[in-house]
């Protein structure tokens, strides 16, 4: 039964995907990149609610509970963070790209710098960003089909599916595709925490209540933040969720993900209700706990199959089923949206910027069109090769992004920006964090890596900006951007 939901739901994906080629104007690149500036408060809101429910959620927030206890609380508020920031900037980005015809965050980068080299630069650091981010997606929906079909679908064969659903739909239909697959996988995923979340924890327990005084009781000091791990302190937990809230829109596929809207007050509006989307997430958090009790002893990375594992254990089939048509969902819609927005980086802001500017919006989309069997490619080979190849390299991507904070938000609101000053902080930053993770240095004088170096580039570029002479610029130039 399981296996039957699990292939009918993927199946059911695909064919809406390709069934939404209808919506994307053939040889519009603006439509198949963010689906014409024409998505409402629905498709919108699913699209921005992406980061919230996907596979490192799913079973990222259930391990954190079980190997560290209360410090993986953070995964259930930054997100809330991250909305409140948005409701002060995000309208004034869509506004930035809208007057200027913006498709990309490079884009961004390239106008408001005034440099397509800029540009390109940040399009090839934004795709060496989401690569690592396909892969552990792709990781991820390998698991979730492989425990829940207990092997009838191996992981590599699973990996295999969600490449040609992803790579078929938005080689066809783009953004389209991916916001109303988003549709049906939202549905599923919080069928799927409701399920397991509420399930799980009463049938071992009986309430909630009594797993956080078991675990408090088997388990003394796990429930605080200056417990079992010592690093995790409430500085770390506070300077976490500052640097991870900042860095939720930083991602170059959460940028084209505020670019599809169609209005402002779209942007807006989804920026007050979108908190309250996040409520659920306590829920597999919830699940975590339960599992370090009735299944102890799991170490390392393979705790984050505890979620998984209880429910194969717990539910009957075709529970079993819909958890695992949502987690797959989960992993498919973020990789569709990585792997359009680094195709689309790539043959727009670095093939056409910085090789054949007189390319047209037709060449571009083909390229584009390919890039996302080569990105998809690159990914699945080096998932199922090399899964653990790109560890480090995630860890700088999810940290690296907040460096590119002070050229977004500075650059949105101050004219006086200095474009060296920026440059050179942004490099700075990057290069801690790359330290940081080669050295296995991810806290610095009890700070989160990324939020202490994120401080220090923004120090840069503050100074660089208030002593560098500043730059004249055109009217049109810095259009719509705040004195």
């Amino acid at each position: 039964m399981a296996v039957a939901i699990i292939v009918i739901t993927l199946a059911l994906a695909g064919l809406i995907g390709i069934m939404s080629r209808r919506r994307a104007v053939a040889g519009d690149l603006t439509s198949w990149s963010i689906g014409g500036r024409s998505f409402g408060t629905v498709l919108f809101w699913v699209l921005a609610a992406g980061e919230i429910y996907s596979t490192a959620t799913f079973l990222g927030a259930s391990g954190g509970a079980y190997s560290i206890g209360a410090a993986a609380m953070w995964t259930t508020a930054y997100g809330t963070i991250a909305m409140c920031l948005g409701y002060l900037y995000l309208p004034r980005l869509w506004r930035y790209a809208s007057n200027h015809g913006l498709m990309t965050q490079a884009d961004y980068f390239a106008h408001r710098f005034g440099s397509r080299w800029i540009g390109a630069a940040f399009g090839v650091v934004g795709v060496a960003f989401m690569i690592p981010y396909i892969e552990i997606q792709l990781l991820g929906f390998g698991q979730i089909i492989e425990v829940t079909t207990k092997g009838a679908l191996p992981r590599e064969t699973s990996m295999l599916v969600a490449f040609a659903v992803v790579a078929v739909f938005v080689f066809l239909s783009g953004m389209h595709a991916t916001a109303l697959v988003s549709i049906l996988k939202d549905i599923l995923m919080v069928a799927a925490i409701v399920i397991v979340g509420v399930w799980i924890p009463i049938h071992y327990f009986g309430s909630y209540a009594h797993v956080v005084d078991k675990v408090q009781q088997t388990h003394p000091g796990l429930l605080s933040l200056t417990g079992l791990t010592p690093q995790h302190t409430p500085l770390w937990m506070m300077t976490t969720l500052i640097g991870s809230g900042l860095a939720f829109f930083m991602f170059p596929h959460s940028t084209a993900a505020i670019f599809s809207a169609k209005s402002e007050k779209t942007v807006r509006r989804n920026m007050v209700f979108l908190p309250f989307y996040g409520v659920l997430l306590f829920l597999p958090v919830m699940v975590g706990l339960t599992a370090l009790l009735a299944i102890p002893g799991i170490q390392g990375p393979a705790s984050n199959g505890v979620l998984l594992n209880l429910t194969v254990q717990t539910l009957p089939s075709w529970l079993v089923g819909i958890v695992g048509a949502g987690g797959a969902l989960a992993a498919i819609v973020p990789v569709s949206l990585l792997v359009l927005q680094s195709a689309t980086q790539l043959s727009k802001n670095v093939f056409r910027d910085a090789f054949a500017p007189n390319a047209s919006d037709h060449t571009v989309l083909r390229i584009s069109r390919v890039m996302v069997l080569v990105v998809m490619g690159v990914s699945l080979g080096i998932a199922l090769s090399a899964p653990t190849l790109l560890v480090n390299l995630l860890q700088i991507g999810q940290t690296g992004v907040t460096q590119f904070v002070p050229a977004v938000l500075l650059g949105l609101f101050w004219k006086r920006l200095n474009t060296t000053a920026t440059i050179v902080g942004a490099a700075v930053g990057l290069g801690l964090v790359a330290w940081s993770v080669l050295s296995v240095t991810p806290i610095v004088l009890g700070l989160n890596i990324g939020f202490a170096a994120l401080a220090v580039n923004l120090t840069i570029t503050v100074v660089g900006s208030l002593v560098l002479p500043a730059r004249a610029a055109t009217p049109a130039h810095l259009e719509g951007v705040a004195a």
